[in-house]
């Protein structure tokens, strides 16, 4: 039966890292007119764009202290850890054992290993007669690199998730700024209808809108200090800490997109976006699984070796004993095949699963840029706007000043312009958030994020 295993050939396992075909992509962006936006994917980190340095400062600690991404990083660190060793099962192995057995009969015997007392050494080596070892390596290898896509995977949520946060919390602060001001003209307004009222130039039902407005503005203010907030203490818990940082809840000018043109390819998603780099991954993982699953239908060859000594002796203390050990799969009720089957399905579900993953991704980047552009040419209107509107109430200031316009009216107008100034700041915010998801889709966050020198120590 020896003769007959080692005569077998040396039996291929079959090829499996068959390329990986992504479905087809087009050469640019659906909704990306070419003079309009152009998604660039390299050169300065993204949030550069923005020129605020209290982003930067906090993309920066969020990458550094992200209990996430912490987490993500010991991930890493035990697969590599695994992947180190993962062939050792296929290389000679050493151990020591002691054993005393208490039993009937002679006490003495030459066959060492049959000794009540004994010290010995065992060696034993399994061959790896169909390639398990190069496959068993391959899939270590490849759970290492899913490993470190996953770590990817998570800075990219947690750097667009702290950005989209901040955005919204200096709008939050914009508006809260707005409120206050609006509440101030709408007490002013309701002082001068109550004169009115007072002097009989109105009557209590036109008044009583007034009210109602600034009962409605100061809730609302209410409303904004609790959101800001809460987003502020989002902020902090990305931090990995619970006490926002003091840059943060001082307000500041909104973020705004500071870069004009977006560039980039669909076909860059193939290798820029985590998702879709670990679906291909686990492609390649699932063909390796096959192959170990194939190789369990082969015979396995084990040689073991002893030495050591074993006492009481009728001769010498010392033995050695040794030979190989073949087992051979004859009767399992057909288990080994259908693990085979199993794992021959999980390889064609990873490649659909693969597919999906880019279709998603381009869909998901696609509607971003769709977004990102309608938000620019919405916040272009309403500056275009609110510049017309701000001459316009410049001029009419001067005529209240001069006695020759009611002050209602000027009251008035700066409330139109606060509404108009409200429209302004959301879609900013919209612009800005709209820019930060395409990066998401797109798989760009990884540029500008410094390692930590533990982890290029993995």
């Amino acid at each position: 039966m020896m003769v007959v295993a080692l005569a077998l050939p040396a039996c291929q396992t079959m090829d499996l890292s068959l390329p990986v075909t992504p479905p087809p992509l087009p050469s640019a962006y659906a909704g990306a007119p070419a003079k309009v936006s152009r998604v660039r994917t390299s050169g300065p980190a993204w949030w550069e764009s923005f020129h605020d340095k209290t982003l930067s400062s906090l993309v920066s600690r969020v990458a550094a202290n992200n209990l996430t991404v912490a987490q993500a990083r010991q991930n890493l660190a035990a697969a590599r850890a695994m992947a180190h060793s993962a062939i050792a099962g296929y290389r000679p192995e050493v151990g020591g054992v002691a054993l005393a057995n208490a039993s009937t009969g002679s006490r003495v015997n030459n066959d060492f290993t049959r000794r009540p007392l004994q010290l010995n050494l065992e060696a034993s080596w399994e061959a790896a007669l169909f390639g398990q070892d190069k496959l068993a390596q391959k899939s270590a290898d490849l759970s290492a690199a899913i490993a470190n896509a996953d770590l990817a995977a998570a800075r990219l949520a947690v750097t667009t998730e702290v950005a989209a946060s901040y955005v919204h919390l200096r709008a939050l602060q914009r508006r809260h700024a707005d409120a206050v001001e609006m509440i101030g003209l709408l007490e002013r307004n309701s002082k001068l209808a109550s004169v009115k009222e007072q002097v009989g130039l109105s009557t209590a039902i036109e008044t009583e809108p007034q009210k109602l407005g600034l009962d409605a503005a100061r809730s609302k203010r209410l409303e904004l200090e609790n959101e800001i907030a809460i987003s502020a203490q989002q902020i902090a818990t990305l931090e990995g800490t619970s006490i926002p940082a003091a840059d943060i809840l001082k307000p500041q000018s909104q973020p705004v997109v500071q870069a004009s043109l977006i560039e980039g390819r669909p076909a860059d998603l193939l290798r820029s976006r985590p998702d879709v780099v670990r679906a291909e991954l686990a492609v390649a993982q699932a063909g390796a699984q096959v192959g170990i699953a194939r190789s369990d239908l082969y015979p396995k060859l084990r040689l073991l070796g002893t030495i050591g000594i074993g006492a009481p002796a009728g001769h010498s203390l010392f033995g050695v004993a040794g030979g190989p050990s073949l087992q051979m799969p004859i009767f399992d009720l057909g288990r080994r095949k259908d693990v085979v089957a199993a794992s021959e399905a999980k390889f064609r579900e990873a490649g659909l699963a693969y597919q999906q993953a880019v279709l998603v991704a381009y869909e998901e980047a696609s509607r971003a840029l769709r977004e990102f552009n309608a938000a620019r040419q919405r916040t272009a209107e309403l500056r275009s706007r609110l510049k017309r509107v701000t001459t316009v109430r410049n001029g009419a200031d001067i005529l209240v000043r001069e006695g020759l316009e009611d002050r209602s009216k000027s009251i008035r107008g700066a409330l139109d312009l606060l509404e108009l100034r409200a429209s302004l700041t959301d879609s900013i915010e919209d612009e800005a958030r709209a820019l930060i998801a395409f990066h998401k889709a797109a798989g760009t966050v990884e540029q500008g994020i410094p390692s930590p020198a533990s982890e290029r120590r993995m």
